[in-house]
């Protein structure tokens, strides 16, 4: 998509992404598994720094300091990051408005993050594999000895069954002042899927556009092999559901190899 660029959906969405996807994932169980292999990591109960990447509004970060985590995000929309700080404890985040795939922190990071936690696709959205790769490589980087990379994706249809391109429209939402339609192209050889959330309201049309580059979970541990790091174990879920052949939804933790 010619003009995307590191903060376009951020800077398109802030303004509804509470909204429409407060309820998107499992919160709860997020904040409490993160919590538990924080402490775990970090040998004690208080756990250690704790880094979202892409964070957005907060809709993990803010709860996650909220249990008492010391907790750095980083998102590439200061848009987002407004948001994120405006909301009820959200001065407790530590902001930094940046481009994920660079990671950079500045100077006062911590030099060790316990837990880097990667959330509801979020890895997909840099639109390329060299960017998920240098992405990767900088978490390897930033992971504390014994930390662990935590990432929430959704498992795509092995490449054989996918076909060809598939374009898509479909109402995500009807009501009696505004109608959001969901135009899509999927194209399984990229493995890229390219859309708009057209808003349509009688004082005008608003487009929501949004790429995500996907990888199946054994791509992702290529991927995470290529930039320093090794899996430690997948499940279905937050709440440590098995991750089986009919799993829609994978988190997966990663740590740094030896």
């Amino acid at each position: 998509m010619e003009g995307y660029g590191p903060n376009t959906y951020g800077d398109r969405f802030a303004d509804v992404y509470d909204g429409w996807y407060h309820d998107v994932t499992d919160a709860d169980a997020t904040v409490a598994r993160v919590a538990a292999v924080a402490a775990q990591a970090a040998s004690g109960p208080a756990g250690g720094p704790v880094l979202e990447l892409g964070a957005g509004s907060g809709r993990l970060a803010v709860p996650l300091a909220e249990a008492g985590l010391d907790v750095w995000a980083i998102d590439a929309s200061a848009a987002m990051l407004d948001r994120l700080r405006a909301k009820p404890g959200g001065d407790r985040v530590h902001t930094v408005v940046g481009d994920m795939a660079e990671l950079d922190l500045g100077p006062d990071a911590p030099q060790g993050f316990v837990v880097v936690l990667c959330a509801f696709n979020t890895l997909f959205n840099l639109t390329d594999t060299d960017a998920q790769v240098r992405c990767l490589s900088r978490v390897a980087e930033v992971l504390s000895p014994g930390g662990r990379l935590l990432v929430e994706a959704f498992v795509p249809p092995p490449p054989g069954d996918a076909g060809g391109p598939v374009a898509a429209v479909e109402p995500r939402h009807i009501g009696l002042d505004e109608v959001v339609l969901t135009v899509s192209r999927l194209d399984p050889a990229s493995r890229t899927v390219v859309g708009q959330h057209v808003q349509i309201r009688e004082e005008g049309i608003r487009l929501r556009p949004w790429v995500l580059h996907y990888a199946g979970p054994d791509e992702l541990d290529g991927l995470a092999s290529e930039a320093g790091l090794r899996r430690v174990e997948r499940h279905g879920g937050w709440r440590g559901e098995p991750f089986t052949a009919a799993s829609e939804v994978h988190v997966t933790s990663y740590a740094r190899r030896s």
